[in-house]
């Protein structure tokens, strides 16, 4: 009888701690941004164009003048967003790296992202989250702008 009880608590603390209630808890990289006036963020040009890890980023036919909107669809395209355990984040947005914290709402309706390296779009509204998709939508350049992220 002892055996077959302690089985039976190692099963469950077993299924238990395996699944990760919260979805989030994982890197995605984007599968598709929405940017309603991608003229709008070509006040951040400047920022993006001066990355030393611009070529990496980007097609090197993009790197043309003239391509501004094409190279910051591109590279808001190749963002990371990772979210650990112990509320700790890394996040990788125009070729820079940064790492905080984030905090999701109560009603996981609302994401915030703190970091000293990150000071851009820091409170996101989320429209989607499970899994096997996060969307969301973040303030930027004084507009909105929709990431749909996939797990990576």
């Amino acid at each position: 009888m002892k055996k077959s009880y302690l089985a039976l608590v190692c099963g469950m603390i077993f299924l238990l701690t395996s699944c990760n209630t919260n979805p989030i808890q994982q890197k995605w990289k984007v599968a598709d941004v929405k940017i309603p006036d991608v003229k709008g963020l070509i006040k951040l040009a400047p920022m993006i164009m001066g990355s030393s890890k611009l070529s990496q980023l980007v097609p090197a036919g993009l790197l043309k003048e003239g391509n501004t909107t094409k190279v910051i669809v591109e590279i808001l395209k190749q963002a990371t967003f990772e979210f650990k355990s112990g509320n700790k984040c890394a996040v990788n947005l125009f070729g820079k790296d940064a790492t905080g914290t984030y905090r999701l709402s109560e009603d996981k309706k609302t994401l915030t992202i703190n970091s000293d390296d990150l000071k851009l779009g820091n409170k996101m509204d989320i429209k989607e989250m499970s899994a096997s998709k996060l969307s969301f939508d973040m303030h930027l350049g004084g507009q909105v702008i929709t990431f749909m992220l996939q797990p990576e």
